[in-house]
């Protein structure tokens, strides 16, 4: 029979939160996620070449190790205030974000990538309130942190655009 001494000592199991590791980062003043798993690579901006007839938020088209890839403004794609990435100041910071969803494939230019982040998937709130015209559609959830208010983007969603494929399939 065990006291009251040795209960006190005996392990008590823990239950593991499932969670999910994002990339943060900024576009104008906020922080948005991505789920590490969507991300192929963070790269600094490259040289990119205009495709007529593309949506106004397609930069152009990109040559990433032998693989054309669209590069996509952040900005433009949530109709934010546009800035000059070709100005040194937003040069030294603008990244381009290559993220993957099924077979597509794109570089999503951001003003400048923040962390790696983990969070429980139960604090994810999967039904926010936020209004972004039409754009909230490529939002999958909100999730509170140390440095404020996460948004996550959904890549399936961002990706599988009609206007995109148009692109990738010139």
């Amino acid at each position: 029979m065990l006291d009251k001494k040795d209960e006190d000592t005996t392990p008590i199991e823990k239950t593991h939160e499932p969670m999910m590791r994002l990339i943060t980062f900024h576009i104008a003043n906020e922080i948005y996620g991505v789920e590490v798993c969507n991300v192929r690579e963070i790269l600094l901006i490259n040289q990119n070449f205009p495709v007529p007839g593309a949506p106004d938020h397609v930069l152009g088209i990109t040559n990433i190790r032998g693989n054309v890839v669209t590069i996509i403004d952040a900005r433009k794609r949530f109709d934010l205030p546009e800035i000059d990435f070709s100005n040194p100041i937003y040069k030294e910071s603008a990244r381009m974000i290559v993220v993957e969803a099924g077979n597509e494939t794109a570089a999503v230019l951001v003003d400048s990538v923040s962390d790696v982040i983990d969070v429980e998937k139960s604090a994810v709130d999967l039904s926010p309130k936020i209004k972004l015209n039409n754009d909230s559609r490529f939002i999958s959830g909100v999730v509170s942190h140390s440095d404020g208010l996460v948004i996550i983007l959904n890549v399936d969603k961002f990706l599988s655009d009609d206007e995109l494929d148009m692109v990738a399939g010139f």
